[in-house]
């Protein structure tokens, strides 16, 4: 059975995007059967999956002047007939994924993707009428994740959403089985850890105020108590192997805001059967730490590659003399590239916890 997954802070800035995109390609080149979906209207993820693409389109349209849309079905797309009332369900015939390589797929994004903010809000503030239309359309986010990850065998589904607490993410959040908080280490995202903990609660209690009715009535709606999988900490800077100590005075203080502030929300929705905490505690919160990638950066956005799949020829392609890097430039890359591979090695086996 497809589990679902998303990295959720309303804070932006955090590299959600680029640790969906580096763990995608480390669980597909792992053997596992992934489907990420983009559920952000800045699109950053369908930009990153389908450089290579977005890039020939591009020189098409410089030369001929014809713009060609982007191949595959968009969340908008596949969402959009049942919002309208013209389907009861979606319909899995017509979804077209981007096939990234033969592990790993997408549901591209959309810039429109906002437009339906209206809908899906009306859809949660009707979910206590009589109105089926809405109550389908509450549900059909997570109906649809769950047949189709299960008709097409994805082993994990991977939702990059946006840093909003709008409706388009509640929809997602409550979908899932299970979900990462992406900080960075400053003093605006141990606040923001405290404002999620209100905004995860509130999403929670509405959501299980609902859903022994819808479970009556026949609607396919999920549990919408997804577990925390630990967060992941990006953007500090590391000297003699160590953050610097500005970056480490707040990646100390993030544990034990999670565990005053949010584990108490974690443990009132949680049940015998099932602890939303997954047994984690201040030691273990933190399920990895990822330094900036620097100038690596570039290079996995040029080559739409994972950080650890960057090769010596790749680097060519950010430098005006096309001459890759070599020496201690290429030896002091190879030992970044290795660690990185650790970092998401040691990030996937958190979904083991689901």
């Amino acid at each position: 059975m497809s589990k679902v997954v998303t990295f959720y802070n309303h804070k932006g800035g955090v590299s959600k995007t680029t640790t969906i995109f580096n763990l995608a390609h480390y669980l597909a080149e792992s053997g596992a059967k992934i489907l990420v979906v983009d559920a952000d209207p800045q699109c950053n993820i369908t930009e990153l999956l389908l450089s290579p693409e977005i890039a020939a389109l591009d020189d098409e349209q410089l030369n001929t002047g014809v713009e060609k849309e982007l191949s595959g079905t968009s969340l908008l797309d596949i969402l959009k007939p049942r919002i309208e009332g013209e389907i009861p369900r979606i319909n899995l015939d017509e979804v077209i994924v981007n096939k990234i390589n033969n592990n790993l797929d997408l549901i591209k994004g959309d810039v429109s993707l906002n437009s339906i903010e209206d809908d899906l809000a009306e859809a949660h503030g009707q979910r206590f009428s009589s109105k089926t239309h809405d109550k389908r359309t509450y549900v059909a986010i997570g109906d649809f994740l769950y047949r189709f990850g299960n008709e097409k065998g994805y082993d994990y589904i991977l939702i990059d959403v946006g840093p909003s607490s709008g409706a388009l993410t509640r929809s997602c959040f409550l979908a899932c089985d299970g979900f990462f908080i992406p900080t960075a280490p400053d003093r605006f995202n141990v606040q923001a850890i405290k404002t999620l903990s209100s905004i995860i609660n509130r999403w929670m209690n509405e959501h299980e105020e609902i859903y022994e009715q819808f479970l009556e009535l026949g609607l396919p709606i999920k549990h919408g108590k997804p577990k925390f999988l630990g967060t992941t900490i990006q953007h500090f800077k590391i000297i003699n192997g160590r953050p610097k100590p500005g970056f480490q005075l707040w990646m100390n203080r993030i544990p034990k805001v999670i565990v005053t502030d949010f584990f108490d929300v974690l443990s009132q929705h949680s049940t015998t059967e099932k602890d939303l905490t997954c047994g984690l505690d201040i030691d273990t919160i933190n399920a990895t730490q990822i330094p900036d990638f620097g100038s690596l950066a570039p290079l996995m956005q040029e080559c739409g590659k994972a950080v650890f799949q960057i090769s010596q020829q790749d680097t060519a392609l950010i430098i005006t003399s096309r001459v890759p890097w070599n020496g201690g430039t290429w030896r002091d890359a190879q030992r970044r590239i290795s660690d990185y591979r650790e970092k998401y090695e040691v990030l996937a086996g958190k979904l083991e916890l689901i």
